[in-house]
């Protein structure tokens, strides 16, 4: 018992904690504060360079709910988050293949929770099997990695190392965020919060997206800071009636305001581009419709959000890139640092939802780009759809 306590011991000192919250002045991008237009605007209306790929896949293997996008050498791989299974497309949207395989042989897997992309290799994690399977540019299986925790998320740091996020509903101790080796040790800690408190796991707000984190109901974004004492505080992300910052680890809380509808808005995905540029959604309401609007920031600084931009909630008569593409709080945007582009699928739970209008807006041809409205009229709607854009620089 003696060689067990000092082993804990020794393990436990080896781990950097990071014991307090993210430190730092927030930069705030403010979406109270936007630029004026005579009339709500599509999102559309902000991008440029659009393009659009029909996803094909053979009818044995179709894809059913895209989540998660990343891109390998100009192939974009999908995260199904029914099948939980990774394809592979090639630029012009032709199927090549899955990333690995199901099963229970050395190289094969019982389902992919996440997976992500650095440099020229794949990473798929599975909760299931507490591994991740290490895949090189050919998609050709390299490494399985055993780790000790639990997880829903997962980053590869810029270190190479791996960052498990578990929505703080597991674990034993006050951190949500698990830094690990390539050996499958646990390097560090991170996102500390209290475990007494009255939380709740969310599966719509709290995320982690690269080096950046949020916790659920917070409206702060972070940092990891590999090595430090503290993480570090880089954004605060400012919109109506928000839920407050001092209670995101009150639950009753929440649902009370909520059930209220007063202070119960929150941020959930996000994406950075290279040059300034700033997508999310955030929780809005005006009179009885609700839901979630993008809220976006041009290079140039320019902000768009609420106050002048359409969201499905109150406008999903008349703008099928909102109905397809852009309803949140799931569907964000991925943002290619290979070629500047943004990179989103069509969210055929959202097409089931505004089914019948999308087909009021096809058979009128009230959509602006001639090359989606083609796909529309010639394939199932059932199918994916990427939209591919960059962001206008200023309008």
């Amino acid at each position: 018992m003696r060689y067990l306590v000092i082993l804990s011991l020794f393990i436990f000192s080896c781990t950097n904690l990071a014991d307090e919250k993210g430190q730092g002045k927030a930069e705030l991008i403010d979406f109270e504060k936007v630029e004026e237009t005579d009339s709500l605007l599509s999102p559309r209306y902000l991008f440029s360079e659009t393009e659009f790929l029909l996803l094909k896949t053979p009818d044995s293997l179709r894809l059913t709910v895209a989540g998660k996008i990343r891109e390998l050498n100009k192939n974009i791989l999908i995260l199904d988050q029914k099948k939980n299974i990774v394809f592979v497309f090639d630029e012009k949207g032709e199927f090549i293949s899955l990333v690995g395989s199901k099963g229970e042989g050395p190289s094969e897997f019982k389902e992919v929770t996440d997976f992500d992309v650095k440099g020229d290799k794949v990473y798929l994690f599975s909760r299931a099997d507490f591994a991740i399977f290490k895949f090189n540019s050919d998609l050709v299986f390299e490494e399985k990695i055993k780790v000790d925790e639990w997880g829903l998320q997962m980053s590869v740091l810029n270190t190479g190392h791996y960052a498990l996020y578990s929505l703080l509903v597991e674990g034993d101790d006050e951190f949500n965020i698990n830094v690990i080796d390539n050996e499958g040790s646990i390097l560090e800690k991170r996102m500390i919060f209290d475990r007494a408190g009255d939380f709740e796991g969310l599966d719509y707000s709290g995320f982690i997206n690269g080096e950046f984190y949020t916790y659920p109901l917070s409206s702060y974004i972070y940092k990891i800071n590999e090595g430090g004492k503290f993480d570090s505080l880089k954004y605060e992300i400012n919109f109506p009636q928000k839920f407050p910052e001092e209670d995101i680890f009150n639950w009753t809380t929440f649902q009370e305001n909520s059930l209220a509808k007063h202070n119960n808005n929150i941020l959930t995905k996000f994406e950075f581009g290279l040059n300034g540029e700033f997508i999310c959604y955030y929780g809005f309401r005006e009179g009885t419709s609700n839901g979630y609007t993008l809220g976006i920031r041009l290079a140039s600084g320019q902000k768009f959000g609420h106050k002048n931009l359409k969201h499905a909630a109150k406008d999903k008569f008349d703008d099928i890139y909102l109905q397809m593409f852009l309803k949140g709080p799931y569907n964000i945007p991925y943002y290619s640092k290979e070629n500047g582009q943004f990179f989103v699928a069509s969210n055929t739970q959202s097409v089931g939802i505004y089914f019948d209008y999308i087909v009021d807006i096809i058979t009128s041809e009230r959509v602006y780009d001639k090359d989606l409205l083609q796909i529309l009229k010639s394939t199932d709607l059932e199918e994916s759809i990427i939209m591919k854009f960059k962001l206008k620089e200023r309008i």
